[in-house]
């Protein structure tokens, strides 16, 4: 194994040489015989280890054991307790996201180049078959990536019987996790049951497995060419959203397609966007990242943010922020313009008020006989959702005196005479 191990670093791995590695160890057999091949290779190399304290004196004694062996070999040790008292599906999350936000820290303050982590075949086959379960799509169906940034798992390639025959051979001493033998999460009871069931049915599951997973990776990669050449000429990217045509994507045949077009957005769901582009201007959908928006013959695309709903004062030295407003004193006599508000400084009270429009507002519109919801006025203007969002408005008080740099309040506006001018300037 080693043999074959330094083979796999020279092809796969190469740039791993004379860089500064993190080994994750967990003193289980995997990152124990990780550790043990790096240092036969003579790799630069410090340890990492986490103790979530899930096993009460286990953990402590796991971690001790670490320890000891990064001592023994004149390892840099690098440790520490996290406490998870979570749901069992969240208590994975959580220490999964812990784990890795505390490997990048690492990572920077020591000046490691890489993370390295035992995940090896069988815990790939895992994935797969646990993704299979979630309609996770091609991706999910690859299994576990050997590279993802900074993060490299050079074990993929061997099985969990290689890496215990290895051990065995050479003797290498490691810490048994008994929480692995428990069926308390999903991926334990297809490690202790599905997986060895599979074998039995069929001796050569695992390795065929890996072919499955390679045949689907080129097939991924290719797919992948295919929606970049496909959003490149039809995804028109407009300030911070993106404009797609209904007509192209309810000319698109495959359900599957659509899937992958639009599952990096965190939509998974193809029929959902089907609907969305045959639906109405307003219609929406949203995932946990982004918003999906019917207007007329397209569907709009942004990424989800939190409205600002901040309240600010505008006084008569301007505002830069959110918005550039400028405020003048003088004379001024000019035609009515969107971009500039004409007051006189005696029937305002400084300072105004500066906010997002909500339901309820309304203003008396210059050109326009009595008053108008601010709604109904964005209506008419066939405003998107996205734009009406982003309105904002002046007000004095209660009263709204501008939807910016649209339409004025003309109850306050002066068209000559005016002593005060506030100027939108858009950036």
């Amino acid at each position: 194994m080693l043999d074959l191990f330094k083979k796999h670093i020279d092809k796969e791995f190469s740039f791993l040489k004379n860089s500064k590695l993190l080994v994750c160890v967990s003193g289980g057999i995997d990152s124990m015989v990780l550790l043990n091949l790096f240092l036969k290779l003579e790799f630069s190399i410090g340890i990492a280890h986490c103790n979530f304290k899930l096993r009460d004196k286990e953990s402590d004694l796991d971690e001790m054991f670490v320890k000891d062996y990064a001592n023994e070999n004149s390892l840099t040790f690098h440790s520490k307790s996290f406490i998870t008292k979570l749901t069992k599906h969240s208590t994975q999350m959580a220490a999964r996201t812990l784990r890795y936000n505390w490997f990048n820290e690492i990572l920077i303050s020591e000046k490691y180049d890489y993370i390295i982590t035992a995940h090896h075949l069988d815990d790939s086959l895992e994935t797969f078959i646990l993704n299979l379960s979630r309609a996770s799509g091609i991706e999910g169906l690859t299994g576990i990536k050997p590279i993802n940034n900074n993060l490299i798992r050079p074990l993929l390639i061997f099985s969990k019987q290689q890496i215990l025959n290895f051990a065995k051979k050479n003797k290498i001493r490691w810490r048994v996790d008994s929480s692995n033998n428990k069926n308390d999460y999903l991926r334990n009871k297809i490690r202790n049951k599905i997986i060895p069931l599979m074998k039995e049915l069929h001796p050569k599951f695992l390795d065929q497995s890996k072919k499955s997973m390679d045949f689907l990776m080129g097939s991924k990669e290719i797919l992948n060419k295919y929606c970049i050449d496909f959003k490149n000429r039809n995804f028109l990217s407009i300030n911070n959203e993106i404009h797609i045509p209904k007509e192209i994507i309810l000319n698109i045949e495959s359900n599957s397609f659509i899937f992958e077009l639009f599952k990096d957005y965190n939509f998974k769901t193809p029929e959902e966007i089907i609907n969305l582009c045959s639906s109405i201007s307003g219609k929406l959908i949203r995932s946990n990242s982004y918003t999906l928006l019917s207007d007329r013959d397209k569907i709009v695309l942004k990424s989800n943010y939190s409205k600002d709903d901040c309240i600010y004062s505008l006084n008569i030295n301007g505002i830069i922020r959110p918005i550039v407003l400028s405020v003048s004193e003088g004379s001024f006599n000019c035609k009515m313009d969107s971009k500039s508000l004409l007051l006189n400084k005696e029937d305002i009270n400084f300072p105004l008020t500066l906010r997002k429009w909500k339901e309820g507002d309304y203003f008396y519109p210059n050109g326009m006989n009595g008053k108008k919801m601010i709604s109904k006025y964005f209506k008419d203007q066939k405003m998107s959702y996205f734009d009406k969002q982003n309105q904002w408005i002046l007000c004095n008080g209660d009263d709204v005196l501008w939807i910016i740099g649209m339409r004025f309040d003309k109850r306050k506006y002066r068209s000559d005479n005016a002593n005060i001018k506030i100027q939108f300037n858009e950036s």
